[in-house]
C-alpha cells in the first residue's frame, strides 16, 4: 500500500473508534504537525492531531480509549505505532493553562496523563490557521485567533524546558538516538527563526533559513543532522555538539 494509503488508512480507523468509544461526548478530530503545514516525511514524521471533546474525561472513558490505542497499535501499518495526540475539552482550548493534565499519545507508547506545556499554544495556533477537521466544525469557529507575540512568548518559555532534558543527559540510564537528536536540531531551527522573524514556517524551511543565516559551526551541525535516521545509534560528540547547540539557542531567547 502506498504509504500515503497508510496513513489516510489509520486515520480513518481512528475517526471511527473514536466515534464509537466517546460518541456524542467528541466534538472535533483536527489534523496538526507536518501533515498539514507540507513537510511530511514519510520516513520520520508523525500523524499529529488535536482531539476536542465535550468535558474532562472520567476513568472510565481513559480505559476505553487505552484499550482503543493498545489495539490500534497492533495493526499491520507502519504509522499505526507513530500517532502523536491529545484529548482537550473544548472550554479549556480558548483558556488554555500549561501545566494541567490531558490524556496524550506520543508516538509508541500508551495512552497517558501528561502535562502539557507552553507548546501547546503554538500547536493551537497550527491547528487554527492551517489543520484540517476530519470531524467536527472547522477550526477558525473553535479556536479564538492567537496572537503571534503569545506564539513567540510561548516558544521562549518552552526552550527552557530543554535544558531541562539536557540535564538528564548525564544519567547513567539515559539513551537517545540520532533521529531524536535530529528533532531537536530542527525544533531549535525552528525556534530561532520565529523568535527572528516573528512568524512559524515548516521545519524544512526553518532549517534551510538557520543554515544561510547563523554563523559557523551551527549550519555544520545543521547539515549533518539531516542525515540522521532515528534508531540509529548516535556518537558521543554528536550529542555534545547538540548539547551546545540547545545552549546556545536557549541563550538567545
Amino acid at each position: 500500500m502506498h504509504r500515503s494509503l497508510d496513513v489516510q488508512a489509520v486515520v480513518e480507523i481512528l475517526a471511527a473508534e473514536m466515534h464509537r468509544v466517546l460518541g456524542p461526548d467528541l466534538v472535533g478530530i483536527y489534523l496538526r504537525g507536518s501533515l498539514v503545514t507540507g513537510d511530511f516525511n514519510p520516513e520520520t514524521s508523525d500523524i499529529d492531531l488535536l482531539i476536542v471533546v465535550k468535558q474532562d474525561l472520567n476513568q472510565a472513558e481513559f480505559d476505553r480509549l487505552d484499550r482503543m490505542h493498545r489495539h490500534i497499535q497492533t495493526l499491520p501499518n507502519r504509522y499505526a505505532h507513530q500517532i502523536e495526540l491529545a484529548y482537550l475539552p473544548v472550554a479549556e482550548i480558548n483558556g488554555f493553562q500549561p501545566g494541567k493534565q490531558y490524556v496524550s499519545l506520543e508516538r509508541g507508547e500508551p495512552l497517558r496523563w501528561k502535562q502539557l506545556r507552553h507548546n501547546w499554544i503554538v500547536e493551537f495556533w497550527s491547528v487554527r490557521e492551517h489543520g484540517v477537521a476530519i470531524f467536527g466544525p472547522e477550526p477558525r469557529s473553535l479556536i479564538e485567533p492567537i496572537a503571534m507575540e503569545r506564539v513567540v512568548g510561548a516558544i521562549r518559555l518552552e526552550l527552557s524546558n530543554w535544558l531541562d532534558w539536557v540535564e538528564t543527559w548525564g544519567n547513567p540510564d539515559w539513551q537517545t538516538h540520532a533521529g531524536e537528536m535530529r528533532f531537536a536540531v530542527e525544533t531549535m531551527c525552528r525556534a530561532l527563526y520565529t523568535m527572528e522573524r516573528s512568524s512559524l514556517c515548516s521545519k524544512p524551511a526553518a532549517v534551510s533559513w538557520a543554515q544561510q543565516h547563523l554563523a559557523e559551526p551551527w549550519p555544520g551541525l545543521i547539515a549533518q543532522s539531516q542525515k540522521w535516521n532515528s534508531g540509529s545509534a548516535c556518537e558521543l560528540e554528536v550529542i555534545r555538539r547538540v548539547e551546545e547547540f540547545i545552549r546556545w539557542t536557549v541563550a538567545q531567547a
